[in-house]
């Protein structure tokens, strides 16, 4: 893993757990045809904005929102 991945990581994990924050980031990085140890800060806003959707979809608009906004402050 990566500074990022491991940031991006340690934002998810509080709110949706170890498990499912580490297979949703695999998820949407395969997605983007990149390596979790590869996301860099131009690939950082992509990446949040496809986390979007699982995490709506998981606990609502404004909790993925919110998360969303921290994971792209990363960068």
């Amino acid at each position: 893993m990566t500074a990022y991945s491991d940031r991006i990581l340690g934002i998810l994990e509080p709110k949706i757990g170890h498990a499912l924050a580490q297979s949703a980031l695999r998820i949407k990085c395969k997605k983007l045809g990149i390596a979790p140890e590869h996301i860099t800060q131009e690939t950082l806003p992509v990446l949040a904005d496809d986390l979007y959707e699982p995490l709506r979809i998981f606990a609502g608009d404004e909790f993925a929102r919110g998360l969303v906004l921290q994971i792209k402050a990363l960068a």
